[in-house]
């Protein structure tokens, strides 16, 4: 897998249409800067020396619920940058494409079902060693976008088959994988120093790099 030829196909087509992308992000954006807001207003400082500060465990479970949406909000997201990149999908009313993954109650269940089994596979696995834990969050990664995609051509899968299709294309896959996520570690720090500005490029530009390395990998 070409890492340098998917991330400039993604800055490509990232620069050509950044109004849609910008667009088809903004609920993301908003949700978790709510969810960042609430975050930190969840600690209460606190005049006892012994106990600096608490938690206002109400902000705290709000900011979660709030991060919660926001995956759903990045996988509607996923799931139309995987039709920009088989041209099924136009770059027009960006923001109302963020809410397709609505559309299909199979779809919207399916990944919140996915998301759940995969956790907690993954937590079991890390419960032995951390390192096979990661091994296996590479080898399911790709499962909620199988499951879409199974779903749209019409031959719906379960759960834990589209776990397995994940794990059967990302086999001698893994360290590709592992080594394009290490890519956009200077990306997500700029992130970070710019207080979440440079997110506004960086987000799309991520993903739509990873989707690009999905469809890349099912014609392998």
């Amino acid at each position: 897998m070409n890492r340098q030829q998917l991330k400039g196909e993604s800055h490509q087509i990232l620069s050509q249409h950044f109004g849609f992308f910008f667009m088809l992000f903004i609920p993301y954006f908003i949700l978790r800067w709510i969810a960042s807001f609430t975050s930190s207003r969840s600690v209460i400082l606190e005049p006892n020396y012994n106990y600096p500060f608490s938690y206002d465990y109400h902000a705290l479970t709000a900011s979660y619920i709030f991060i919660f949406i926001a995956v759903l909000f990045t996988l509607s997201a996923f799931f139309n940058l995987l039709d920009v990149w088989r041209n099924q999908s136009d770059f027009e009313n960006g923001f109302g494409k963020s809410f397709n993954i609505l559309n299909s109650q199979r779809v919207f269940w399916g990944s919140i079902g996915i998301m759940i089994v995969t956790f907690i596979l993954v937590f079991l696995w890390s419960c032995l060693l951390f390192i096979p834990g990661i091994i296996k969050s590479f080898s399911y990664s790709q499962a909620i976008y199988i499951y879409r995609d199974a779903a749209k051509n019409g031959k719906p899968i379960g759960i834990m088959d589209a776990i397995t299709k994940s794990r059967k294309l990302m086999d001698g896959y893994k360290v590709d994988y592992f080594v394009l996520q290490l890519s956009f570690i200077g990306w997500w720090l700029l992130s970070f120093i710019t207080l979440g500005l440079a997110a506004i490029y960086v987000t799309p530009y991520y993903y739509l790099t990873m989707s690009n390395y999905y469809i890349k990998l099912l014609n392998k």
